[in-house]
């Protein structure tokens, strides 16, 4: 199954879904309860969650991966 990236260096992108969360690009999105329309299909959507992002300068020393 595949989930919407919402926010961050991601916005738009269709990934593999994960569990909770999905890591694209050394970023953190999390699972919301959100669903968007995307190529006439339903997509669960996932948020970016940017103080786990390693442009930020965090990532695993903040347990964020």
């Amino acid at each position: 199954m595949e989930v919407l990236l919402r926010g961050g260096p991601g916005d738009g992108q269709v990934v593999s879904r994960g569990r909770e969360a999905v890591v694209w690009q050394a970023c953190l999105y999390e699972i919301t309860a959100e669903f968007a329309r995307r190529g006439g299909r339903d997509l669960q959507v996932y948020r970016h969650r940017p103080d786990c992002c390693e442009p930020y300068g965090r990532g695993a020393e903040d347990r964020c991966e």
